[in-house]
C-alpha cells in the first residue's frame, strides 16, 4: 500500500468519523419539543383562599401608572458649576483690564497655561519678557482644502488674531491688560486693540477671565480674600459658561428679587423666558419695524414699514433667554440658556455681569 492510499483512507475515515456520528447515535437535541408538562393540581384544605399566580408588586398602590407608555430618556449629569474668585473687569478703548487678586508671577502662569490649553499641540507662545506675553496667532476657523489651496494661489491668506498681555503688580494684586491684532501672512500686522472689536477675541477675554477665577479659587492663592469666594455669585462651567449663584433653599419670590435687583425681567407666559429689557422692548420675529431707505436725489431717507423676519441684526440686550433653576450640592443656580447666540461666552458673561455688584 503506498503512501497516497494511506493518506486517502485517513481522510475518508476522519470524515466519517466527524459527520456521521448520527448514523451510529441518536441524535437527542430536540426531544425536549416533544416533553409533555407534568401537571398536578394542589389539594388544599377546604375553606382557604382561592390560589391566584399573580406578580406581587411591592408598594404597587405608590406607583403612578402602570398601564401608559412613555419613550425613555437616557439620564445625563448636569452641569457641574466651579466657584470663582471676584475678578474686576474693565473695559478701556483699546484693551481689556483684569484686576486680578494674585501675584504677577501666578498670574503669568495662569495666562501660560490658558493659551497652553487653547492653542493645544506646538508652542502658543511667540516672545515672553518680565511683564509682557505675546501669543502666537491662533487659527479659530481652519480654513477647507480648497480654501487653502485659493489662498496659496493668490497668497491672500485670512487673518488671524494675536494676543497681547502685559502685567502691572501693584498694591498686592495684579492688572492684566488684554489686546489683540490681526495678523496675516506677507502683511505687516496693525495696532493692537480691545477684544471688544473682535468676536473670537472678546470669547478669549472672557473664557480668561472665567479660567483665572476658577483657578484662583481652586489655588487659594489670594488667602486675605479666600473667604469672599463663595460670596461672589458668578460660577463657571468645564464649557467657560457661566451661571447665578442664588444660594441655598430660596424661594420664588427670593428669585424673583434678584433677577429684579439686577435688571432682569422675566416674561409672562408659560414658558421660562427672561430678558435684559422690559417685555414691551425684547425683539421677536413677526414684530412690525421700520426700515428707512435713503433717498436718491435728497439727503434725505424714507421709513417705511416692514416685518422682522429674524433676530441676526438684533443686540443680546433686545433678546430674550429660556432659563432654568438647578440644583447642586452648594445650592440652587439660574443657568440661562445661550446656545442660540453666535457667541453664547460674550453673552453669558454680559448677562452675568448684570448680578456682579
Amino acid at each position: 500500500m503506498n503512501k497516497f492510499t494511506l493518506n486517502l483512507m485517513g481522510a475518508s475515515s476522519l470524515t466519517l468519523l466527524l459527520s456521521g456520528c448520527s448514523t451510529f447515535f441518536t441524535d437527542h437535541s430536540d426531544d425536549y419539543q416533544q416533553e409533555k408538562p407534568v401537571t398536578s393540581s394542589l389539594e388544599v384544605p377546604s375553606g382557604s383562599a382561592p390560589l391566584s399566580n399573580a406578580l406581587v408588586i411591592p408598594n404597587e398602590k405608590a406607583i403612578a401608572n402602570l398601564e401608559g407608555t412613555t419613550p425613555y430618556t437616557t439620564p445625563r449629569a448636569p452641569f457641574v458649576y466651579y466657584p470663582m474668585v471676584a475678578i474686576n473687569v474693565e473695559e478701556q478703548d483699546d484693551a481689556v483690564e483684569l484686576n486680578v487678586p494674585a501675584s504677577m508671577t501666578q498670574s503669568k502662569r495662569i495666562v501660560t497655561d490658558f493659551l497652553t490649553a487653547l492653542h493645544g499641540d506646538g508652542v502658543s507662545i511667540a516672545s515672553q519678557t518680565d511683564d509682557r506675553i505675546i501669543s502666537v496667532p491662533f487659527d479659530f476657523h481652519p480654513q477647507g482644502w480648497w480654501a487653502s489651496l485659493w489662498s496659496n494661489i493668490t497668497r491672500l491668506h485670512p487673518a488671524q488674531p494675536a494676543f497681547s498681555f502685559r502685567f502691572k503688580e501693584m498694591e498686592g494684586k495684579t492688572l492684566v491688560t488684554v489686546q489683540f491684532r490681526d495678523e496675516q501672512q506677507d502683511v505687516e500686522p496693525g495696532d493692537w486693540m480691545s477684544p471688544v472689536q473682535n468676536d473670537d477675541a472678546y470669547a478669549v477675554a472672557v473664557r480668561l477671565w472665567g479660567a483665572m477665577g476658577r483657578q484662583l479659587n481652586q489655588s487659594s492663592a489670594y488667602l486675605s480674600n479666600r473667604g469672599d469666594a463663595t460670596s461672589f455669585p458668578i460660577w463657571v462651567d468645564h464649557h467657560g459658561l457661566f451661571a447665578i449663584h442664588l444660594g441655598e433653599n430660596v424661594s420664588q419670590a427670593e428669585i424673583e428679587a434678584k433677577l429684579s435687583a439686577a435688571g432682569i425681567y422675566l416674561m409672562p407666559g408659560e414658558k421660562q423666558l427672561l430678558a435684559p429689557v422690559p417685555p414691551e422692548d425684547v425683539a421677536r420675529v413677526g414684530d412690525v419695524i421700520d426700515l428707512n431707505l435713503p433717498l436718491v436725489s435728497k439727503e434725505q431717507t424714507k421709513s417705511l414699514k416692514t416685518i422682522r423676519r429674524d433676530l441676526d441684526d438684533v443686540s443680546w440686550e433686545e433678546r430674550q433667554y429660556p432659563y432654568k433653576i438647578t440644583r447642586q450640592k452648594a445650592g440652587e443656580f439660574l443657568v440661562i440658556d445661550v446656545s442660540g447666540m453666535d457667541s453664547p461666552e460674550v453673552t453669558s458673561f454680559h448677562l452675568a455681569q448684570r448680578f456682579v455688584n
